[in-house]
């Protein structure tokens, strides 16, 4: 291998000190004040930001002491603030609110954006220093030393685990290609970089367009009659990206293409072997293997329910001569078995499943239950959000004075009454609600870290919680049960976030490989039905009386109703997923015309039919795959969920995680959860992680149980 040119950077240019973003935010924990940013500031501060980061990068390339943490891993973890914060600002607003000329903006940025990080990835220099660091930790252990540094300074487990990462990471990412294959790379990265930007882009305007969420089977099918109107609210979803300004065919193909091109030139079969090498899976072979292993099971437990609903839609009066059960009447005749044989859907829940009630005296309820964190509302803060609807709360840590405490003293105040054992508690991080849908925001639910946690930078977290409700133009927001579950999953994310206790940044909270940051929003959605939980947050909007004790037991008796068309939907996605990225160049269609065909070939292939349940997302609105970082890695939520099923079996067994029938509720349940997974990031491996909490290596048989597949 060759040094590149020494010359990573021009000079570094100054920032006018009147950019807003031209110093740390002054709001509590560093959250940024979106209220003060003019988009005008943006593109300058990203720009100044990579030329310092590049100057950053730069020092520690040049530098003739022998690599040591102080002289290395301090510097480049540290580097990049400006950077940060301008990134922070910008994908926030785009992700978020309708900002045309900020989603220009993104896209015109991201080649430069992916240059940056391949002159990062690609820096010979800085990896010989971080692989001469690793050496020096691999020979201590070889003589059973402690791993110490050139400057003799101790090298602890998780600084050894950060370097051996990194040295994986340069490695896989091309840091040994040299000439026309180094230049060649660095242009496919940009390329792509462009492309899934734009792609993204065009998703959501296609969905917003359409009228539908992300997935196909929307659920306004439950309700929309007659049977034709389902068939073209069903085509209309489905047919998203497959034509008109939103058409991304041919863009996918090419995504498809080119990262087949970048994992050959890589030394991969193809990109999905890219992505399992990094992850917990660590092969394609494992990944196939489990996903083909639940296909059979999960096809014929949907054949099962439609043929079920079949019978049920031709005694339907509504129905027409000639009118055949399909994709299309799905939710519908689901939903009319769920109420007949359960007594509960959507509508009869939702007066009691209201918006804050869920949030406030659910989600937090149980948190508070668990780890002993209180939340105090912050309107002084939400005050700088980008939007009216955004709210704020100030999270406090009850652990160093509760921990150990009988699972009683868990117990959540009620909705906005202050916590009395210790209304002084130090202030963990921030909480950010954005719950509502609005033109030009990304569909569906995510979380993301404003602000990141590191023991080396003094900072705190703060978090946001991402969903897209409707919001009424008078009155309570209701909630279906699948958007409750969905504001316990996604706020699973959040305490991986807060609860971040690492001294590296590049390891704290949801830095977890990308198999596993499913998991701790999986085991988190099992607190919506606990019965506690569910008393705490489930009251009629206008009377406030609990849900009727029928009701309750209903809900529960649900299990597993559905999870043959769920399972399958799900699969489909994550097969295609794998189908798009095992393919080698040569492979790939060459034409957009050829995209349904491929759908449909490669559900069959794996004996999917596609025709009675279609993937819960199409290859034209998988926006995870061809637009996010789940490419080749869209199996990664089963893949958690083996984890989170075996997870909910040790919280809820006495003498693990449950005491005295509570299911696991209890402080001491949640103080070893935080302490041996969630607090850990990626400083441990998350297997050990695992076994350190239940005492054993993730079962799968939990998970054919929950999902009637065994």
């Amino acid at each position: 291998m060759t040094d590149p040119s020494t010359s990573l950077s021009p000079a570094v240019p100054e920032l006018d000190p009147g950019n807003c973003l031209a110093a740390p935010w002054t709001l509590d924990l560093g959250l940024p004040d979106f209220a003060a940013v003019r988009h005008q500031d943006i593109e300058p501060a990203v720009r100044a930001g990579m030329a310092q980061q590049r100057a950053q990068w730069e020092a520690v390339a040049t530098d003739p002491a022998e690599p040591s943490v102080a002289n290395t891993l301090v510097p480049l973890e540290r580097s990049g603030d400006l950077l940060d914060r301008a990134l922070t600002v910008l994908y926030s607003l785009t992700a978020a609110t309708e900002c045309p000329e900020l989603d220009e903006l993104e896209e015109r940025l991201a080649p430069e954006l992916a240059a940056h990080k391949d002159a990062f990835d690609l820096d010979v220099r800085l990896y010989r220093r971080y692989k001469a660091l690793h050496d020096r930790v691999l020979a201590a252990q070889a003589q059973g030393a402690a791993p110490t540094d050139a400057a003799g300074a101790p090298v602890d487990a998780a600084t050894a685990r950060l370097l051996r990462l990194a040295v994986e990471d340069f490695e896989r990412n091309g840091v040994a290609l040299q000439g026309a294959e180094a230049a060649r790379l660095r242009e496919l990265n940009a390329r792509l970089t462009t492309l899934t930007t734009s792609i993204g882009t065009r998703m959501a305007k296609a969905m917003h367009d359409a009228g539908v969420v992300n997935f196909t089977l929307t659920p306004a099918l439950a309700a929309t009659e007659p049977h034709s109107a389902r068939v073209e609210l069903l085509e209309r979803s489905m047919g998203r990206g497959l034509s008109g300004e939103h058409d991304v065919r041919a863009d996918v193909l090419e995504v498809a293409a080119l990262r087949a091109e970048r994992a050959q030139l890589l030394g991969y079969a193809h990109h999905a072997e890219t992505v399992a090498a990094a992850s917990a899976a660590r092969s394609t072979e494992a990944v196939s293997s489990m996903l083909t292993r639940l296909v059979g099971p999960a096809m014929a437990n949907a054949r099962q329910e439609a043929a079920r609903y079949a019978e049920r839609m031709a005694a339907d009066p509504a129905t027409e001569p000639g009118e055949d059960f399909g994709p299309a009447d799905w939710r519908r005749y689901e939903e009319a078995e769920r109420k007949e044989r359960f007594g509960v859907d959507d509508a009869t829940l939702a007066p009691y499943l209201e918006l804050w009630n869920v949030v406030e005296k659910g989600v937090f309820y149980a948190a508070t239950a668990l780890y002993g964190i209180t939340f105090h509302e912050r309107p002084d803060l939400a005050a700088h959000m980008y939007d009216p609807s955004v709210r704020v709360w100030e999270v406090r840590d009850q652990q160093a004075s509760s921990a150990g405490a009988p699972a009683e003293a868990g117990r959540a105040p009620s909705a906005g009454q202050e916590a009395t054992a210790e209304p002084q508690a130090p202030v963990l991080a921030l909480f950010v609600a954005d719950m509502f849908a609005r033109p030009g925001k990304g569909g569906g639910a995510w979380m993301n870290e404003l602000v990141t946690q590191s023991h080396l930078t003094g900072r705190r977290p703060v978090v946001i919680n991402c969903a897209n409700f409707e919001q009424p133009e008078s009155g309570p927001t209701l909630l279906s049960w699948d958007q409750v579950v969905t504001c316990f999953h996604e706020f699973g994310h959040a305490l991986h976030g807060m609860f971040s206790d690492t001294y590296w940044p590049s390891a704290a909270g949801t830095s977890v490989p990308q198999d596993v940051v499913e998991f701790p929003s999986q085991v988190n959605e099992s607190w919506a039905l606990h019965p506690r939980v569910l008393a705490s947050y489930a009251v009629h909007v206008d009377t406030g009386e609990p849900l009727p004790a029928g009701l309750v037991q209903q809900l529960r008796a649900q299990g597993a109703f559905g999870q043959g068309y769920a399972t399958t939907e799900y699969l489909g996605a994550a097969l295609l997923d794998q189908a798009w990225h095992t393919l080698l160049p040569a492979q790939v269609p060459g034409s957009a015309e050829q995209v349904e065909d491929f759908e449909h070939r490669a559900l069959q292939a794996v004996g999917i039919d596609d025709a009675l349940v279609p993937p819960r997302y199409r290859t034209t609105y998988f926006q995870h795959v061809f637009a996010g970082y789940y490419g080749a890695a869209y199996y990664s939520y089963i893949w958690s969920e083996v984890m989170d099923a075996d997870a909910t079996d040790w919280f809820r067994t006495d003498g693990q995680g449950a005491q005295d029938g509570d299911l696991g509720l209890n402080r001491q349940a949640g103080e070893r959860f935080r302490r041996e997974f969630l607090s850990r990031g990626d400083s441990r491996d998350p297997l050990e992680s695992f076994e350190s909490l239940t005492g054993r290596q993730p079962r799968i048989e939990p998970l054919l149980r929950r999902r009637t597949l065994d």
